[in-house]
């Protein structure tokens, strides 16, 4: 990645944990409200590999881990595992899958909700595990399934935006550029 890619990264990182510390925040259904930040690993992870999946996950877990009043390094610990995790399970199939990304979001997110409680209560914050879970999971299941595809195009954006410049020189260059 880039320097230019990795300070595009830390702006939608910034961008997305201040809508989650903000506007989702106040979005409460019962006692439960969307987590949109496990969508960063996820993405980074369909688009560039379960490597850079990880390492997305645990900066931007580390940037929710200063804004969460849990164990600090337990975002970046469920960042780094739910980005490689979902890049090694998708390494084998087509990226072009339509229904990939949103299976992904519900899933990894899911997933990445329960690890963050039952390792919040390993560590000793047993408020973690007395929620329910029930409600918990269909509204991160249904946020994510919905903001995954917004969050891939400022990932998206973020990792290839020097290479995507479309010209007429790149479109007849014997590389055959993307048009």
């Amino acid at each position: 990645m880039s320097g230019r890619a990795t300070l595009r990264v830390a702006l939608v990182t910034l961008l997305l944990l201040l809508l989650q510390s903000t506007v989702i925040l106040s979005i409460r259904i019962g006692s439960t409200h969307p987590d949109i930040l496990w969508l960063l690993p996820i993405t980074a992870a369909l688009l560039a590999g379960p490597e850079t999946g990880a390492i997305v996950g645990f900066w931007s877990g580390l940037a929710f881990d200063l804004v969460l009043p849990t164990p600090f390094g337990l975002g970046a610990l469920v960042g780094s595992l739910l980005g490689y995790s979902i890049g090694a399970a998708t390494a084998a199939v087509d990226k072009r899958a339509v229904w990939l990304k949103p299976v992904a979001a519900v899933i990894g997110s899911v997933a990445a909700d329960m690890l963050f409680s039952v390792l919040g209560a390993i560590f000793g914050q047993q408020q973690m595990v007395q929620v329910d879970f029930l409600s918990l999971f269909v509204i991160v299941a249904v946020s994510s399934a919905l903001l995954v595809l917004p969050v891939n195009r400022l990932m998206r954006w973020a990792f290839f935006a020097e290479g995507n410049r479309r010209t007429l020189v790149s479109a007849h260059s014997p590389e055959g550029g993307i048009w």
